[in-house]
């Protein structure tokens, strides 16, 4: 999830566009982290020395490795260090926003360095999703207002973004949340959850992005909008809201229940309450996630 929050980071300081941002998630799996980005994030070298080292690397018929050390920026242990160590992802698109041209080094080095100060992270490393510290970054990035009837939305949207991960796929960038009162959709599964805790959840996308998330969650290739689609997304959202509603039957003794998922065509939600409107920006499309504690109007 590192990857993801990074991403949103950069979109929200306005360093990339989300066309830029996106094109560079796509091709982040496949692009090689180079040393210069591996040296920067460590902070064994600056991007003032990398792109000096490169400069004379044009000159010469030398390793960029070989390069720094023989200029004494680094040593060879760290340069060994560095080119063993596991890749992560925050990493991978870095180097692809670098190597499309939509940063530079220094962007990237201040980047990185300002969101880690941000976020009190000393040294991001591959286990850094298995420890307290996402789940800060998290809580930081929406920063729900707590209320009653909103104390288990963090809980919520955290599995949802783990569910996203596992049934989904990571090449989605989190936009930050707003609060709303009304809201129209081309296309909408809804469900309720009550009990204990009561919420309204929606999933909302155009056409094309419902196609999509089917498609990957059912692992078919869907092709136009029909039952199969339909379900498809229904279940996700079920799962979800299974899951979640098992969760805190564990952990909290709250026993919960799911009405069935109902999908709409062009409708209009108004009197939301205590609701949220969480963007997520897919390499496919865009889709809304909405948690409200009541059961809007439907128009």
């Amino acid at each position: 999830m590192f990857t993801q929050f990074f991403g949103s980071y950069l979109l929200n300081n306005k360093i990339v566009s989300d066309e830029q941002l996106i094109e560079a998630l796509e091709i982040s799996k496949q692009t090689r982290v180079k040393l210069g980005v591996l040296a920067i994030n460590a902070g064994y070298m600056t991007a003032e020395q990398i792109d000096e080292v490169h400069d004379i690397q044009a000159t010469v018929d030398k390793k960029i490795g070989d390069i720094a050390v023989d200029m004494g920026y680094i040593t060879s242990s760290q340069v060994n260090e560095l080119l063993s160590s596991q890749k992560t992802g925050y990493l991978s698109l870095g180097q692809a926003l670098v190597d499309k041209g939509y940063m530079n080094n220094a962007q990237f080095e201040k980047s990185i360095n300002d969101y880690k100060n941000e976020n009190k992270i000393e040294y991001i490393t591959k286990n850094v999703e298995q420890n307290e510290k996402i789940d800060e970054i998290f809580n930081r990035f929406f920063n729900f207002n707590p209320s009653p009837n909103t104390k288990f939305y963090s809980e919520y949207i955290s599995l949802l973004f783990r569910n996203i991960v596992r049934f989904i796929g990571d090449d989605f960038i989190p936009l930050k949340a707003s609060i709303i009162q009304n809201y129209f959709s081309d296309l909408l599964v809804t469900q309720e959850i009550t009990g204990d805790f009561n919420a309204f959840i929606a999933i909302s996308c155009t056409e094309k992005s419902f196609i999509s998330l089917a498609s990957r969650f059912a692992n078919e290739n869907f092709t136009k909008l029909n039952e199969y689609v339909n379900a498809s997304v229904g279940e996700f959202l079920n799962l979800q809201d299974g899951l979640f509603s098992v969760n805190i039957s564990n952990e909290k003794g709250i026993e919960l229940d799911l009405e069935p998922q109902h999908i709409h065509n062009k409708i209009e939600l108004n009197n939301l309450n205590n609701a949220y409107l969480i963007p997520v920006s897919f390499t496919f499309g865009k889709i809304d996630f909405i948690i409200s504690s009541k059961n809007p109007l439907i128009n």
